[in-house]
């Protein structure tokens, strides 16, 4: 098949989690004999990568000039995303429109209702921006929870004017009826029941082209990876407990720490890979405790802190869509515990091991039940479950199915 990727995610100096799915996606439908491009955003002034894509990457969207003042004025534009959007369909017809599937990866869901009905378009959603336009529903520590747009309004700005919620409310509304005309006239894929589920109870009933295909890892680079690991690391006197993510509020890695208590730092060796903007601040407030901070780590080092953990904790208090840091410890055989929020709960699927994801309504519960790990030696294997290569059939068949679709519609 002939097919082009598109994602404003890339080529960045540090890939995100929709850029990076979308270079597996493409890199392994390259490796199964299919041609695949990819349409990517215009490089920044010193950016000069592909972010590992094997194939031809066309940085082509340009975002220029899009942001509008709307940090300024205190709102969510109405046509502000509807313009980018609109920026990327023209950047996908300068690539011609003689593709069998066109395969988006990005965070304007009203893109596929600028795209013809003709034509096989496919988009997978990563997070809430069908229905939220901040793409996380996350406000004031927590989850959010709200369905009225102009509830959404103070996002935009902490005490928005009547003017303010007006606007930014139409800008919701805006949004999730040109996300709800895209999932009716093209086929789209939630990476978890959980947001389909959210998206449809924002929109309300209706019929959509949609499915769910969870998240996928790729398994053959983990084992290569970790067949470059000498040897286990030798056993620590005290269990060690690993988390790996960005370090943002979001993501509860403070919450986690806040969480224990001095009975908890004596008993265990806690690790944590990754930065964010919260890194400089934990360092400060948990000097001197049972707390290494190993700032950015590459694949190799993360997959080896991972197999050879006690167990791994992946503490977001909001609500994931589907964790590949839950799937690559899953993988690993590691015992990994989470918050039920979101679309971990799904993911029990990919467990090896009855048991082995555990999850919890609070984080208080979740750090009471770490007393209790049993110290497990790890296999050193990998599982394929989630693997990249699985999960291609699924995605195949979507393909296939927009082209009898389109075909028929042709005819």
């Amino acid at each position: 098949m002939q097919i082009l990727l598109v994602s404003e995610d890339l080529p960045v100096p540090q890939l995100g989690g929709a850029g990076k799915h979308a270079v597996l996606l493409g890199n392994t439908l390259l490796e199964a004999g299919h041609q695949v491009e990819m349409l990517g955003r215009t490089r920044a002034p010193g950016i000069d990568t592909a972010n590992g894509f094997f194939g031809p990457l066309h940085a082509d969207i340009n975002f220029s000039r899009t942001g509008w003042k709307e940090q300024t004025m205190g709102v969510f534009n109405p046509l502000r995303r509807f313009h980018m959007a609109h920026r990327i369909w023209q950047a996908v017809q300068r690539r011609g429109l003689d593709w069998d599937v066109i395969h988006y990866h990005g965070h304007f869901p009203m893109l596929g209702a600028l795209v013809p009905e003709s034509m096989n378009f496919v988009h997978t959603l990563h997070d809430q921006g069908s229905e939220c336009i901040t793409k996380i529903r996350f406000r004031d520590g927590q989850p959010c929870d709200a369905q009225k747009p102009e509830a959404c309004a103070s996002c935009a700005t902490p005490h928005p004017g009547a003017l303010q919620t007006l606007v930014s409310a139409k800008a919701v509304r805006s949004l999730r009826e040109m996300a709800k005309t895209a999932f009716t006239r093209h086929q789209a894929i939630f990476v978890s029941k959980f947001l389909e589920n959210h998206f449809c109870a924002a929109v309300g009933p209706c019929q959509l082209r949609t499915q769910v295909i969870h998240n996928f890892i790729d398994t053959a680079k983990m084992k290569q990876a970790l067949s470059q690991v000498q040897s286990p690391l030798a056993e620590e006197k005290k269990p060690r407990i690993f988390l790996a993510g960005r370090i943002e509020r979001a993501k509860g890695f403070s919450a986690f720490l806040d969480a224990l208590t001095e009975s908890h730092l004596k008993q265990f060796e806690f690790a944590i890979a990754g930065d964010g903007p919260d890194l400089s601040e934990l360092r400060k407030l948990h000097a001197g405790r049972a707390v290494t901070f190993l700032g950015w780590q590459d694949l190799e080092t993360v997959l080896q802190m991972t197999v050879t953990a006690d167990a791994c904790v992946v503490p977001s208090i909001c609500e994931e869509s589907c964790g590949t840091t839950v799937l690559e410890a899953l993988a690993l055989g590691r015992p990994v515990y989470a918050l039920a929020r979101g679309g971990t709960p799904e993911l029990v699927a990919y467990q090896q091991y009855s048991g082995q994801l555990k999850l919890f309504d609070n984080m208080t519960a979740l750090v009471s039940a770490l007393s209790n790990i049993e110290r497990v030696a790890s296999a050193f294997s990998v599982d394929d479950k989630a693997d990249v290569r699985a999960k291609l059939p699924e995605i195949l068949a979507v393909y296939e199915a927009g082209k009898i679709a389109t075909a028929r519609l042709v005819a």
